[in-house]
């Protein structure tokens, strides 16, 4: 049986233990949100799954089973709903771009079929700072790469599920369920890699220049 000095050696070589906490979304702008103020609003989500399809086969008296394609399962996403209710605009605007409400006419899929990323991140060092020459601001977001540890794109993900809201008498902050179907999923792996000196400088930099212009 394995020690828990063992585990966590082996937690410490592998750069520690992945938290459920630690991931960013990245979503088209359809001009209600951008893909910034959509992160911050997703509170859950998942990593889409892959199961391999499989069917009998006789190999002489032997029977196996062989894989003829595969299958992936809606992935779901969750998001804190603000008194602009923008999210939900946001996810029926899309929708409205795959069947039209007006007109219940179908688009091509190519009209609303995009790119998503989900990104699993280690807690580290990452940089979100604005830099300012007078009156104008310069969003920084310099994100650092080393806190990437795995990365999944959703290939031509559209939603298909806008979640029913409930409201009750209890207090309680509204969220909205969104599920997305997509045509298939790829995945990156990054090295860890704990160092973080050149943001840190680079912030540094920044923090300089606007002491020194403002």
């Amino acid at each position: 049986m394995a020690s828990i000095n063992e585990l966590k050696g082996l937690a410490s070589a592998r750069g520690g233990f992945a938290q459920q906490h630690q991931y960013l979304i990245t979503l088209p702008g359809l001009g209600a949100y951008s893909s910034r103020e959509l992160n911050l609003l997703c509170s859950q989500t998942t990593l889409p799954s892959r199961r391999m399809l499989s069917s009998d086969r006789a190999i002489g008296v032997k029977q196996t089973r062989v894989a003829y394609g595969f299958a992936t399962e809606e992935v779901t996403m969750k998001f804190t709903v603000l008194n602009d209710y923008g999210i939900k605009n946001y996810f029926e605007m899309w929708q409205n771009k795959i069947i039209n409400q007006n007109t219940f006419t179908p688009n091509y899929k190519s009209e609303y079929a995009r790119d998503m990323q989900i990104l699993q991140l280690r807690k580290g060092f990452a940089l979100d700072t604005d830099l300012r020459l007078g009156p104008i601001s310069i969003d920084i977001d310099i994100f650092k790469r080393e806190n990437v540890i795995y990365e999944c794109t959703l290939i031509n993900a559209f939603p298909v599920t806008l979640g029913e809201i409930a409201l009750t008498n209890e207090p309680g902050v509204v969220e909205l369920t969104v599920g997305f179907e997509y045509d298939n999923w790829r995945s990156s792996h990054f090295a860890v890699n704990p160092s973080t000196r050149n943001a840190r400088a680079v912030g540094t930099l920044i923090n300089t220049i606007n002491n020194i212009v403002n």
